[in-house]
């Protein structure tokens, strides 16, 4: 048994540890900065040196500081370094701008867990920058380790357990969750956990996909009710063990098969993801039908459930075609035997097509990353209908498959942060609310007018008289002054704004924003518990209206002054 921790921190550390071993494949490219810039601290286990510990080092967006790792490119520096025998570490040659430093371990954890991503140390360099003492402190590590058991005590092998973690406030959230199973003996074991309080279940639908017979998700220690369960106290590198789950009695899994169809002619369609969910409920199995459109799926309860063509997020899955279908649900009912004979008939929908057109710049280089960028319509009456299309070297581009709905327009892309959407257009009039699209309807003159996301904000947030308390920073959004009228909740276009966590120095920068007027808003905030940010007491919002030019910076300040009414 291998447990599989899948918590946020370590997931990050897989990540980093990845990019770092790219490394020497990713050397940066167009990156002349000076590299004048050090860090360097010591890491220690329960005050003792952390010998030959593993340092992660990366530089992060500064739009994403202080909220963990994102907008990472081969620009931006991952590095990885051990440890001395005094726990001490030290990288040198880096630029000045934005990092996290982490120690990255699957049995220890940060010593402070409050606030969140205290695992990792967030320092701002300038160019020339020497720092030092920045230093982690680690901790090992809580155990919960137990048994999974049917009815009859009997050891439930190869079964998939889940554990969340527990708010102040009592409920759960997935801020930390992992799942794992147990052994041939039924054992299972999870290690490296941050002293906290924790909720672990085993059973259910989504661990039974290859089961012969099913349980009903059970809480530790036989509550198949949540708001039952008991709650399991770690603490530091403490293990705690017999957290036995008893399941309650199993019940047989059943199979359906039939075949996915063309609805109008009648024709198999293979190669076609459904999935299978209960019934009036989102997710739950996925599967491909065969090349004569066939499909089976097993481990099913008796219960109502629903079969319908599905997409990845959206996307049609790689490899497998007939994305210009789309189904209604189809309702079967498993009672104590299997179905065969379903029939999902598959509807071919609706194709919007148009261009994407760059405004005021004729620039071939910008006009070449288009191709590189994707168009993403989502329903707005059901947020998670969506679909995506490809822009190609000319600006064009192609919706297929689209079920009736009233649509919005965004990016979806790693490019998306070049270009804002200004406008939608339809036959050259203005769309101002979401499109509808009816039945199989063919839509074509759509026009996505975009301009070059080249302008930036950099900003100096000051406080009179008084200085933010210790895990306090100072937060900044900007979002564009509407200037056209349309449906509030339904809106042709989502528009392009921007966000920021102002450095140790109180500087912030929001880059790849167009031309255009934005109000800026900023707020000095403090971590409130585990999962909330309040605002420093004697602080309100600060506002500003700002106007960005294209391909230049727009310098402001914002002054926090806790005496002023």
């Amino acid at each position: 048994m291998k447990p599989r921790l899948l918590n946020l921190f370590s997931a990050l550390s897989v990540l980093l540890l990845i990019a770092a071993s790219q490394g020497a494949a990713q050397t940066p490219q167009r990156d002349n900065r000076p590299r004048t810039a050090s860090v360097s601290g010591r890491v220690t286990v329960g005050g003792a040196p952390a010998v030959n510990a593993l340092v992660m080092i990366a530089e992060v967006d500064p739009q994403s500081r202080g909220w963990g790792f994102g907008g990472e490119s081969p620009q931006r520096a991952f590095i990885k370094v051990r440890t001395d025998n005094d726990g001490r570490y030290r990288v040198a040659g880096l630029a000045g701008g934005d990092y996290m430093i982490g120690a990255l371990s699957k049995v220890y954890v940060g010593a402070r867990r409050e606030p969140e991503f205290n695992d990792f140390r967030s320092v701002t360099l300038d160019e020339g920058d020497s720092r030092d003492n920045v230093n982690l402190a680690l901790v090992r590590g809580g155990v919960i380790t137990g048994r999974v058991i049917d009815a009859e005590g009997r050891p439930l092998i190869e079964s998939y357990l889940r554990l969340m973690d527990v708010n102040e406030n009592g409920s759960l959230r997935a801020r930390i969750t992992e799942t794992m199973r147990t052994d041939d003996r039924g054992v299972y074991r999870i290690y490296g956990l941050p002293a906290g309080r924790y909720v672990l279940s085993a059973g259910g639908d989504w661990a039974s996909a290859r089961m012969k017979r099913t349980y009903p998700e059970t809480f530790y220690p036989d509550a198949t009710d949540r708001n039952q369960a008991k709650i399991i106290e770690v603490k530091e590198g403490v293990e705690v063990t017999d957290i036995d789950i008893r399941l309650g009695a199993g019940r047989n899994a059943y199979e359906v098969a039939g075949k996915v169809v063309d609805g109008e002619t009648g024709q198999p369609l293979p190669q076609t993801a459904l999935m299978c969910s209960k019934a009036g409920e989102r997710g739950g199995k996925h599967i491909i039908t065969d090349t004569e459109g066939r499909f089976r799926i097993g481990g099913l309860a008796s219960g109502r459930y629903d079969l319908y063509l599905w997409r990845m997020d959206g996307r049609p899955l790689a490899g497998f075609g007939n994305d210009e279908y789309y189904s209604e649900r189809t309702l079967f009912e498993v009672n104590n035997s299997d179905v065969s004979g379903l029939e999902v008939k598959a509807i071919r929908g609706s194709t919007i097509s148009g261009a994407v057109i760059i405004e005021g710049d004729n620039d071939p280089a910008i006009k070449a990353k288009l191709h590189q960028m994707v168009v993403t319509i989502r329903n707005v009456d059901a947020v998670f209908d969506r679909y995506y299309a490809k822009i190609a070297g000319d600006g064009s581009f192609r919706f297929t498959g689209a079920a009736p709905m009233r649509a919005t327009f965004y990016y979806d892309s790693a490019l998306n942060e070049i270009f804002s959407i200004k406008r939608i257009e339809r036959d050259g009039v203005e769309i101002r609310s979401a499109m509808e699209i009816k039945r199989g309807e063919q839509i074509t003159g759509v026009r996505i007018i975009v301009a070059p996301a080249n302008g930036a904000i950099r900003g100096q947030v000051e406080m009179v008289g008084a200085k933010l308390p210790e895990g306090g920073q100072f937060d900044i959004w900007v979002s564009p002054v509407r200037t056209t009228a349309g449906d509030e909740k339904a809106q042709a276009f989502y528009p392009k704004s921007g966000r920021a966590v102002a450095d140790e120095k109180g500087r912030f920068l929001i880059e790849r924003l167009a031309a255009g007027d934005y109000d800026l808003t900023c707020n000095a905030i403090v971590r409130s518990g585990r999962s909330g940010w309040s605002s420093v007491p004697g602080t309100r919002t600060v506002k500003q209206r700002v106007t960005v030019s294209g391909g230049a910076e727009t310098t402001v300040k914002l002054t926090f002054d806790p005496a002023r009414k």
